[in-house]
């Protein structure tokens, strides 16, 4: 076997082997710029938010039927994480709502807990995560709401994050995106995530373009198809293969100076 490792500061490298009866080269680099293949047309969605702010209203204007429990009360409704399924638009899309992420009635690890199980049940992994804010009520807790997501799933859950503001009727005559220049807090957790962001008129839950153009910001953000977790395992197995090129540089290595220092001694040895 032949094996070329070169190291660069930024840990790239060559890699070159013999594999079957073919050669292989490729780099680290090379690796990471692959494209993930996309088998299907299926959407995964995580709802994240605080309490009360219409994020199972919003699974139900998705799907387009009612699935998730959200009638007028003074508890919160959703305490567990809750999947629901249907066609949308001739695509299947996997719906799992949450607990309010700064739940009044459950603890932080509960809470934790509860969304590292709507991820499971969005399996192989959310293509996004509808951060749901009520319009005209952005409280000091939700500003924390990428650092407490963050904590509980890791940095990569930012780029798979974006905004989705329920209650867009509230806005009236004022355009979104004036609203948003008017509020710095609200500027910041748009720059923590993704960027992107989409209104729900409450008003017009009927209208499904609100839907389909909701559809279509998710799979901007959504690389070639990939998932939070899918991008997730996709790096860690290239981890391990660059954990593995090294062991077989190393054991190579050594093969080769234990073959030298043998030819040395035997040198030495017919000299006497």
């Amino acid at each position: 076997m032949c094996l070329i490792l070169n190291y660069k500061l930024n840990n790239d490298y060559t890699h070159e082997g013999r594999a079957g009866v073919g050669l292989y080269k490729f780099t680290s680099s090379q690796l990471l710029s692959q494209p993930v293949s996309f088998t299907g047309s299926d959407l995964r969605v995580v709802l994240v938010g605080q309490e009360k702010v219409g994020k199972s209203s919003a699974g139900n204007t998705i799907l387009e039927k009612t699935e998730f429990e959200c009638q007028l009360s003074s508890m919160p409704r959703t305490l567990s994480s809750r999947k629901a399924e249907g066609q949308v638009f001739g695509r299947r899309v996997t719906v799992v709502d949450t607990p309010g992420l700064f739940s009044t009635q459950l603890s932080t690890g509960q809470v934790n807990a509860e969304l590292r199980k709507a991820v499971r049940k969005s399996a192989p992994g959310p293509h996004v995560f509808l951060l749901t804010l009520q319009l005209g009520r952005f409280t000091k807790q939700e500003q924390t709401s990428m650092d407490t997501l963050k904590n509980m799933l890791g940095p990569k859950v930012c780029q798979h994050t974006m905004v989705l503001f329920t209650y867009g009727d509230r806005l009236e005559d004022t355009d979104i995106k004036q609203f948003i220049r008017e509020d710095a807090n609200l500027q910041e957790v748009l720059r923590s995530c993704s960027g992107q962001f989409h209104v729900f008129n409450n008003k017009r839950m009927g209208d499904r373009r609100q839907v389909e153009e909701l559809l279509e910001k998710i799979d901007s953000i959504s690389q070639e198809g990939s998932s939070f977790y899918e991008m997730e395992s996709r790096l860690a197995c290239m981890s391990r293969r660059c954990r593995i090129m090294r062991q077989e540089f190393l054991q190579a290595l050594g093969h080769f100076f234990s073959i030298m220092r043998r030819g040395e001694i035997q040198g030495r040895e017919r000299q006497q």
